[in-house]
């Protein structure tokens, strides 16, 4: 009877004190699950973008930069690397180069080496389209995609996301107007020059120099865009082998060297010139302009379109950055910089000088892959005609 009456006893203590204590922690008792006191709302989870988004940010701060392989010319390259790294405190280092194909030798070099450096490219369609995604060099672009506000269709000229390719592998940011004839406003008047076919004249003989046809760059497309767009590839050939020929074109790979030849009037006028280098001595206010010609011209990214290689040296730090740029923070500073501009619809044109936007009344031949895989094919004709051009 003593054993029973501490059993009993011991029980009903263990109840008022759990009445006294309330429930243990854990327990799923009512009192345990009441909701908040009004007023006083629930902190809302995080979207999973933004969760995405701030990790992705906290490894790329202890990457700490990322490398970009590009033909952009100084002007954007100082832009974009001085808004980075005072946005994220992130390195954006520049490796520069003249021409896509000297990225093209470097990357292939380093891949040889089993060095993967690179971790964006800034080269133009052309050689993106024809030359690295064949090569099995450029990873898919979608994946990186995170901010509502780079991802939404509507905020893109056309209501779509600036694809170049259906395997999302290259982003076209600009769509600015292709100006292919350039000339020294002090040797050549404005309005003198109104079609292709003026550049034939007796009075231009020896006074005009053409970007390198035969290979990927401004002069390679701009014989592709006649031989597309204007007229035929008979029509384009027989050009180009009249300003071999008739015109004594003097033929040049340097980008920079083509346009200043122009500024300082050693030539009067330049043909297919590198868009980027053509902006940076019209800010400077030499004596250069461009051409409108009746025929139209075209929209052309040209090294306004990038890309990401197959594997990363620092893939969070080359996110950020990917993402950055494609908001309208990061267009307004590649747009300002590169003078062409963005596809983006809220990114403003001004300061973009009239000549690289559409004038009234211009024709004007957008981009697209099927002219991108055109122009590769246009390259080995242009070498043709060259090469039996010299022949003379």
């Amino acid at each position: 009877m003593k054993k029973l009456f501490c059993l009993v006893t011991a029980f009903v203590l263990a109840g008022l004190l759990a009445v006294a204590c309330g429930p243990a922690p854990g327990s799923s008792s009512p009192a345990a699950q009441k909701p908040p006191a009004a007023g006083v709302p629930e902190a809302p989870s995080k979207p999973g973008w933004e969760r995405a988004w701030e990790s992705t940010l906290a490894e790329a701060r202890k990457e700490g930069k990322l490398t970009i392989y590009e033909t952009l010319g100084p002007g954007p390259r100082v832009a974009l690397s001085e808004a980075f790294m005072k946005k994220f405190g992130i390195e954006a280092e520049f490796a520069s180069f003249s021409k896509a194909l000297e990225v093209m030798a470097k990357v292939n070099a380093e891949n040889r080496a089993g060095l993967y450096l690179a971790d964006l490219f800034f080269i133009g369609t052309s050689t993106n389209i024809a030359v690295f995604k064949p090569a099995g060099l450029l990873g898919p672009m979608d994946s990186l995609l995170v901010l509502p506000e780079v991802t939404d269709a509507n905020a893109w000229s056309g209501g779509k996301f600036p694809f170049v390719d259906r395997e999302k592998t290259v982003i076209a940011i600009t769509v600015g107007i292709k100006r292919d004839v350039i000339f020294n406003s002090d040797l050549v008047k404005r309005g003198e020059l109104t079609s292709y076919r003026d550049l034939l004249k007796p009075q231009y003989k020896g006074k005009i120099i053409l970007n390198d046809p035969t290979i990927a760059g401004g002069g390679g497309t701009f014989i592709a865009f006649l031989a597309n767009k204007v007229w035929n590839p008979q029509e384009a050939a027989e050009f180009l082998t009249q300003l071999i020929r008739q015109q004594d074109v003097v033929i040049q790979r340097d980008l920079r060297q083509l346009v200043e030849s122009v500024a300082r009037g050693k030539f009067a006028i330049g043909l297919g010139p590198h868009t980027g280098t053509f902006v940076e001595f019209v800010r400077l206010g030499a004596p250069v302009d461009a051409a409108t010609m009746k025929e139209g011209t075209y929209s052309i990214a040209g090294s306004g379109a990038f890309s990401v290689p197959a594997r990363f040296a620092h893939p969070n730090a080359a996110r950020v950055f990917v993402n950055w740029l494609l908001t309208k923070e990061g267009q307004t500073v590649f747009a300002q910089s590169y003078g062409n501009p963005s596809a983006r619809l809220d990114v403003s044109t001004e300061g973009i000088h009239p000549l690289f936007l559409r004038q009234p009344g211009e024709t004007v031949f957008f981009d697209d892959e099927g002219f991108i895989l055109f122009r590769e094919k246009a390259l080995t004709f242009a070498k043709e005609i060259v090469d039996n051009a010299m022949k003379k």
